[in-house]
């Protein structure tokens, strides 16, 4: 049985619709009816109906607001729009919140059971999906036993200190070996794998990835998810061997995790090994060498196996900057040399690169490089909000990357962004700049004006300006000036009462044959050709 409320400030409409429904739709129970959006909120809320039948034009509250706050209220709620106005406003207002049907008044009583039967699909539809991930989420949870991370917790913080409780807690989990070994085991860009997820599908990923390093680590072996995509696992040896032939072991379990992940699922992890220690109340040790060996991947790469004994860039020595690099890095990126900056930048990197520091070492000197490199672009005209803006959505995707060359790509790509905020800014402040100028211009043309004033009203060297004003108009000052000086010659000339020498100094030019020989050159007639050329149109 669905449920059904009626929402109509119209009693014959509620009653007739209540009629049809209730004569037509057995599977259908009227709940409730309404004439206005504000009670039809109260009942909504109250009675959780799979359906509401309801009109968009209503006293105190309207449909279309009622709506969304059932929709708040009750997800779930499938709702149905009646209106007597055929307006695409509502309709597109309406779609936005979720309504799933709009018809217009009158409605048939064909069209509202078609319409019905539609929608008590799409309320099973729901209600299936809805217990379909109730199920799945169960599942889930019953697959993550809290004694068991709580256990290795306490194991890889060096928490359990007494060989008693170590034994004791075991034996609870039917532990048959001693834990000697610790794995790492990270997916590779597991974020970007899964942006498109939701969270119950990425943790069912999760899921699936556990169960299949379960299956080949076998009964030795104690996995337990640790931290936000990471892994991990206690191996154990039931025979206690060289420590050479445990490292081999321990590789070629870890090996066969890897492929097997890969052939099931197609994702590549990362798995870090650290070494063997025979007395499980050092197992941390083996867990931190594990975690050091594991972001090796910052240098390596994705889809690797590395022993803490294979690591070639474990360092403990001091991490030397290369602000020399640096220096000039900012000084191509203030003058907006996107060329340069970028050479630049690889020296800067490849000197940060080379000292071999661990990822999270990396990461901060890169994100204060990012601060340093948009104070140089705001400095070399970018806007100052914008690039707030630009840092932040940066930094974000920083977090994601997991190696050298993901860093390097989103350090390149965040230069680009700036380099482009930059010219853009600049392009619209000249534009400004020179525009500013041509009003200078029209308004004192008649003046004996020069380049270097009008650069000093727009406050820039005469040099820079003429080079800007060329760039950005496709011709010179002087070619500016003289065409505006022309035009307002050619009206001055229709009219007979003025004489070229007054029109010549009217226009700015105190040499009326100078005058002459400029208007001719520019219109391929003198002012007084000019002149006789349009008294002779104007007669005819």
């Amino acid at each position: 049985m669905y449920t059904l409320l009626i929402v109509d400030d119209e009693q014959l409409e509620r009653q007739a619709l209540h009629f049809i429904v209730t004569q037509k739709c057995p599977a259908i129970k009227v709940i409730g009816e309404t004439g206005d959006g504000k009670s039809a909120v109260q009942i909504a809320a109250a009675q959780r109906p799979d359906i509401v039948l309801m009109d968009i034009r209503m006293p105190e509250m309207n449909g279309l607001e009622a709506a969304k706050r059932i929709r708040a209220l009750s997800p779930d709620t499938v709702i149905i729009m009646l209106t007597a106005f055929d307006e695409f406003s509502y309709a597109k207002q309406a779609l936005t919140i979720g309504v799933v049907e709009y018809l217009l008044k009158p409605v048939r009583p064909d069209d509202i059971m078609h319409t019905l039967e539609l929608t008590i699909q799409k309320v099973d539809e729901l209600k299936r999906k809805k217990q379909e991930e109730a199920s799945l989420r169960k599942s889930v949870e019953d697959a993550i036993p809290f004694i068991q991370m709580s256990f290795v917790y306490d194991l890889i913080s060096g928490n359990i200190k007494e060989m008693e409780h170590f034994q004791e807690r075991s034996r609870f989990l039917g532990m048959k070996v001693d834990p000697g070994v610790v794995l790492v085991i990270d997916v590779d860009n597991f974020k970007q794998l899964t942006s498109s997820d939701s969270e119950l599908e990425k943790q069912m990923i999760k899921q699936k990835i556990y169960k299949l390093i379960c299956s080949v680590a076998g009964d030795y072996a104690l996995v337990t998810p640790f931290g936000s995509d990471n892994l991990i696992v206690l191996l154990g040896f039931a025979e206690v061997e060289s420590e050479e032939r445990i490292k081999s072991n321990a590789q070629k379990i870890a090996v066969d995790i890897q492929e097997c992940i890969a052939q099931a699922m197609n994702i590549s992890i990362t798995i870090g090994i650290g070494r063997y220690y025979s007395d499980p109340r050092e197992i941390h040790k083996s867990y931190l060498e594990a975690l050091h060996a594991q972001q090796q991947r910052f240098y390596l790469g994705d889809s690797q196996i590395i022993h803490v004994e294979d690591v070639p860039y474990l360092t403990t020595g001091p991490f030397n900057y290369p602000f020399h690099y640096e220096r000039n890095v900012l000084d191509k990126v203030r003058c907006g040399d996107r060329k340069q900056a970028k050479e630049a930048l690889h020296e800067l990197l490849d000197g940060i690169f080379a000292s071999k520091a661990n990822m999270d070492t990396i990461k901060a000197c890169v994100l204060e490089l990012l601060i340093v490199l948009s104070r140089s672009a705001v400095e070399g005209g970018a806007n100052v909000e914008q690039l707030t803006l630009l840092n932040l959505n940066c930094i974000n995707h920083l977090n994601e990357c997991n190696n050298k060359t993901q860093v390097e790509a989103w350090m390149f790509a965040s230069l680009d962004h700036f380099m482009d905020n930059m010219l853009e800014n600049r392009s619209s402040m000249n534009l400004r700049v020179i525009n500013k100028a041509c009003d200078y211009i029209v308004k004192n043309y008649h003046k004996n004006i020069s380049l270097e004033e009008v650069a000093q009203t727009v406050h820039l060297s005469p040099f820079y300006f003429s080079r800007l004003f060329k760039q950005e108009k496709g011709f010179n000052f002087v070619d500016f000036l003289t065409k505006v000086r022309i035009e307002k010659a050619k009206k001055m000339l229709q009219n007979p009462d003025f004489t070229a020498v007054r029109i010549a100094a009217e226009v700015g030019y105190q040499d009326a044959s100078y005058f002459s020989r400029v208007f001719r050159q520019t219109m391929g007639m003198t002012p007084n050709q000019y002149r006789n050329e349009i008294r002779n149109t104007k007669q005819e």
